[in-house]
């Protein structure tokens, strides 16, 4: 599709609605090698067309021998085609369900996922100068804002920034430079931190410093920052850009998994007064803080609940409650039938008292 395309709906305005979660299927019809340790899949949606902001996620359910595990994955595509979703996925050699996807997860297989959720979306901010920064396969959520201005051929101010470890782990270079080529409002940079031996690279060399963010983005305390990558990776990326003027209320992250204290209205942690709850879980009774998400005060007693969003929007952090009650405000991640059969959410609920638990079948 052309840059120059018109038919597309205006730039969202800044108050944009909150797109419904929803159970879709899915149906892989491709799998493109972009790696020796990524691989982009792309499915075809099943279910009524879903409907998606650049840079939001899915739930995936992954039918795996020893269970199903539902993992949380940025969607890569442009979220201008509800027919069709493509996730591009690392998986190193000791991964789990990331594994499983790239030794087992053929064309022609099908899954159910749940989504769209995440507010880690251009959309919001329309008209503003953007700076997209992405490290390692943190890149995905940079490539579908850019794959989303692109086909809508919007003329917005962007700086794209791509960090990766060696030349070979770059993703999407040839589309990158399709895109380049026909998008004037857009500056692209590639920075590789350990370039092998026998591979030429004569872009920038080490990590995003202070002196290649005023060589690449001298006006960045003007620009809206989205970042996404390793936590280290975000965490220097923020120390840099705030050192060079950028506006930290202006800087945004993805961080599925996340998950922050419960919190007063004055945002300080809320710590236990030393009151404890008792939480009877995978043969074990443990004594938990009744202040903490479940998710938080479970992994502290070595009993892990696999969380995707952090925010109740998922279902990642699924469990079924036996006996006792708890306080939960999910944010679309269980259906009214789920919730009828005793199901919540562990990153979104809080105990009120003793209770018992189980994974869900």
């Amino acid at each position: 599709m052309s840059v120059f395309q018109t038919d597309v709906p205006p730039l969202p305005k800044a108050a944009v609605p909150v797109l419904p979660s929803s159970l879709v299927s899915l149906r892989l019809v491709q799998r493109v090698q972009e790696t020796e340790d990524t691989v982009s899949f792309f499915f075809d949606v099943l279910s009524q067309p879903i409907r998606h902001y650049p840079g939001q996620a899915l739930a995936l359910n992954l039918p795996m021998a020893s269970g199903v595990a539902t993992r949380t994955f940025t969607i890569c595509s442009n979220g201008l085609d509800g027919r069709q979703v493509v996730f591009t996925v690392k998986a190193g050699p000791t991964a789990y369900a990331t594994r499983w996807m790239h030794d087992h997860l053929n064309v022609g297989d099908e899954l159910d996922a749940r989504g769209p959720f995440g507010q880690f979306s251009l959309v919001a901010h329309p008209g503003t100068p953007l700076l997209l920064i992405g490290g390692g396969s943190g890149f995905t959520p940079m490539m579908s804002m850019l794959r989303w201005l692109y086909e809508r051929g919007e003329t917005s101010d962007v700086v794209v920034v791509q960090s990766a470890r060696r030349v070979c782990d770059l993703l999407f270079r040839s589309e990158l430079a399709t895109i380049s080529a026909e998008m004037p409002s857009l500056q692209l940079y590639e920075v590789v931190s350990d370039p092998q031996a026998g591979e030429a690279w004569a872009g920038y060399r080490g990590f995003v410093d202070r002196a290649m963010i005023r060589a690449m983005v001298p006006d960045v305390r003007h620009r809206s920052v989205f970042c996404c990558g390793p936590g280290g990776f975000m965490e220097h990326t923020a120390r840099v850009l705030r050192a060079e003027g950028m506006d930290p209320a202006r800087f945004y992250t993805e961080s599925f998994g996340a998950v922050p204290a419960m919190t007063e209205a004055g945002g300080e942690s809320v710590k236990a007064d030393g009151d404890r709850i008792a939480v009877s879980f995978r043969g074990r009774t443990v004594d938990v803080d009744p202040n903490q998400r479940l998710n938080v005060s479970l992994a502290a007693q070595g009993l892990r609940v696999p969380t995707g969003c952090g925010a109740g929007q998922c279902g990642t952090c699924r469990l079924k409650l036996i006996e006792g009650r708890v306080e939960m405000q999910h944010n679309g991640g269980l259906s009214a039938f789920e919730e009828a059969q005793g199901y919540i959410l562990a990153c979104c609920s809080t105990p009120q008292g003793a209770i018992a638990l189980e994974d869900p079948a």
